[in-house]
């Protein structure tokens, strides 16, 4: 052990300075002693951090943590002895490897995601994905049928993955090959020992094809070298599988690797030049020219790839690329800072800058990573089923949230939750990792206070219709219930006595009287009182009108019934039965409409009644069209019109002369206060057309003392 501590300290001391070699040599001496099994893992772990991710001393002391010991280091040594970003990376590892794994290959981008997003650091996950390696490279270590499925899993769903959209796609061939020869051995070993037997026709070809290429570009007098690469197993078994072809029909089992030695500032150029070596010497098929030179990927990688066919119509893939590129391509982001410059410390935040970029651009996550250590994901979390599945949810997500993201019917009756075992109520804010379990019950109900503190937009609507279902049942039930006591009192529940409800109790809507009626807000008896005590002051209204005016109110009602066909066309129709609604009151000159009501035939209302917009609204279907006709005798209409005013002596008596002695007007009834200096007063009238009320308000407005007089239906 201690030879591999020597190894370390040099590794280190050449890239980051003695001071980061005494941390690492601290956090070694603190983990001893250890077992020989624990201390060849550790060595394997750090091995792939050094050489194959190049790591630095915070990711090398993590792991060493990490590994090396049993249990998690306690936070308070860490932060005493070490730093707070080494404490980020230790715990951020130790919430991956507690992580619920069982469904990842079913859920591979929640998992991801899921890992992404706990990890702290993304130097957690590159822990973890060499902690993953070595496992897999020693997988027949591993006793547990279960835990060698789990491997497996996770490293087709997470960490095959990440590795190739870090960049390190030499890792991730071997891992692909791995989890082949382990799941499908036969296949594995069958396409190995065949690219065994081939192995030297294989070169012959090489060999062949190469020839001319490597003298034209020594006539370019180009610096380079080549290097065949044959495919990995995987591929060429992938290949096998999605084009169904046997191992003899896969022609591309390699490519060749023009690697230049290139000035920086010439780069480019002298690829271009190969590149037309190549293309000059063998026939290219342009539709599989990938140029990442132009534009590298976003994990810096940089080559030209193409496809020519050589004498015997076989494609060959050729790459053509510089040292610089070359090393990039083999270790990834890890090797992309050095050719930066700048100091090692810029160099780590350079390299974890990148790691966040290509993570952002490949999808796996949405959120960011900060450089010197990652934020859980801005907007998401994950958590658990019961049954393991995992759910996307919004960052502040709510145990109602998470059951309205199961389905809409455990959301609206849900009463609280199991989270890792606890019971917790349905405001509980979940956290990334949480296992939910929701309880429910058939008496509970959505209710609007939830809308304050769900946050997922989808929850929210699904909340909101479940509230107008609900009111929707409210108002059908008001409106039964009120049918059902009508019924008994022997009373009408028409249009007209709902609009009167409506109107006395100030509703907006005729729905807001049945809701109100349902939530037990309004007793159906205070209706039948406002209604018999309407018709009360009627009756009282009618023994006036004989005191005051001599006219009876039956005797004009019957007057104008059997005068209707004089009066009125309805629908284009004479002699058709109609009343005239009391809501409004219409007289001849006013712009009318007729109104098909349930039990009492056709209405004729004023088109500037209070009623008619909801009317029209609500049944178009039952608005007719309804005409004045020449009146060839004049006939009384009942009007009533508001007066306001100053408050003198003889006022009213004024008043009663205009309209009685003046006009010849007919008082119905009139009621009249004071308050203060001022007064206010109803009159109801018999008037025989809107003329004539406009006249008498024409003289009234004139009358010393009055200040304002309209009509007030």
């Amino acid at each position: 052990m201690e030879n591999k501590l020597i190894e370390y300290k040099k590794y280190l001391e050449e890239i980051q300075g003695i001071e980061n070699v005494l941390l690492f040599e601290k956090a070694w001496q603190s983990i001893l002693p250890v077992d020989s099994t624990r201390e060849e893992r550790l060595n394997e772990v750090l091995d792939i951090l050094v050489s194959e991710l190049n790591t630095f001393s915070n990711t090398l002391i993590s792991a060493v943590f990490i590994v090396g010991t049993e249990k998690l280091p306690e936070k308070k040594y860490i932060l005493d002895h070490f730093s707070e970003s080494i404490w980020r990376i230790i715990e951020g590892s130790n919430n991956i490897k507690n992580l619920k794994t069982d469904k990842a290959r079913s859920q591979p981008d929640f998992h991801r995601q899921l890992i992404l997003s706990v990890s702290n650091d993304m130097r957690a996950v590159l822990i973890q994905l060499a902690i993953h390696l070595q496992k897999l490279r020693n997988f027949d270590a591993i006793k547990d049928l279960e835990s060698k499925n789990q491997l497996l899993n996770l490293m087709d769903a997470v960490y095959i993955p990440i590795a190739h959209r870090l960049g390190f796609y030499k890792m991730k061939s071997e891992m692909e090959d791995l989890v082949l020869q382990k799941r499908e051995p036969e296949i594995y070993f069958g396409i190995k020992q065949k690219l065994i037997e081939s192995e030297k026709q294989r070169q012959e070809i090489i060999r062949e094809f190469l020839e001319p290429i490597v003298d034209e570009l020594n006539k370019h007098k180009l610096a380079f070298h080549i290097k065949s690469r044959l495919k990995s197993i995987n591929s060429i078994f992938m290949k096998m599988k999605n084009q169904d072809i046997p191992f003899e029909k896969v022609f591309d089992l390699w490519a060749i690797r023009i690697i230049l030695n290139s000035e920086t500032k010439m780069e480019k150029a002298d690829c271009w030049h190969a590149y037309s070596v190549v293309t000059n010497t063998y026939k290219p098929n342009l539709s599989r020219l990938r140029d990442w030179i132009t534009v590298p990927k976003s994990t810096g990688y940089e080559s030209l790839h193409v496809t020519v066919e050589d004498t015997y119509k076989r494609d060959v893939e050729v790459q053509i690329r510089t040292n610089r590129m070359d090393d990039e391509a083999e270790n990834g982001l890890a090797a992309h800072w050095k050719y930066k410059g700048g100091k090692i410390s810029s160099g780590i935040d350079e390299w974890l800058t990148l790691i966040r970029k290509v993570i952002q651009e490949e999808g796996i996550v949405s959120g960011t990573f900060e450089a010197k250590g990652a934020k859980p994901l801005a907007n998401e979390i994950f958590v658990f089923t019961p049954q393991g599945d995992l759910k996307k949810l919004n960052l502040g997500a709510t145990v109602l949230d998470f059951a309205y993201n199961i389905h809409t019917d455990i959301g609206s009756h849900c009463t609280n939750a199991l989270v890792n075992g606890k019971i917790v109520p349905i405001k509980h804010v979940l956290k990334n990792g949480d296992q939910i379990q929701i309880i429910t019950s058939k008496n509970q109900k959505p209710n609007a206070d939830w809308l304050k503190f769900v946050v997922s937009n989808r929850t929210k609507i699904r909340i909101r219709k479940a509230l107008d279902e609900e009111r929707l049942n409210e108002i059908k039930r008001g409106k039964e219930i009120l049918e059902r006591r009508f019924k008994n009192w022997k009373m009408e529940l028409s249009q007209e006595v709902i609009a009167k409800l409506v109107d006395h109790f100030k509703f907006k809507q005729i729905h807001d009287l049945f809701l109100n009626v349902s939530l037990e807000k309004l007793d159906p008896l205070q209706l039948k009182k406002v209604l018999l005590d309407e018709t009360h002051d009627i009756e009282n209204e009618e023994i006036n009108i004989v005191r005051e005016g001599n006219v009876s109110n039956e005797i004009q009602e019957e007057k104008l019934e059997k005068s209707s066909s004089e009066i009125l066309v309805v629908d284009q129709i004479d002699h058709i039965h109609y009343k005239f609604a009391r809501c409004c009151n219409p007289i001849p000159g006013d712009a009318i409409f007729g109104f098909v009501t349930v039990t009492k035939g056709i209405t004729i209302h004023r088109k500037s009644c209070s009623n008619a917009k909801s009317m029209k609204e609500r049944f178009p279907y039952r608005i007719i069209l309804a005409t004045w006709k020449s009146q060839k005798q004049k006939l009384d209409f009942k009007t009533s019109i508001s007066i306001q005013g100053i408050d003198e002596v003889g006022l009213l008596n004024r008043v009663t002369q205009v309209i009685s002695n003046d006009l010849r007007i007919n008082i119905l009834s009139s009621k009249f206060q004071t308050v203060g200096s001022n007064f206010s007063g109803q009159i109801k009238v018999f008037v025989h057309d809107l003329e004539q009320l406009d006249l008498l308000i024409d003289k009234l407005k004139k009358v010393h003392g009055i200040e304002h007089v309209y009509r007030k239906d």
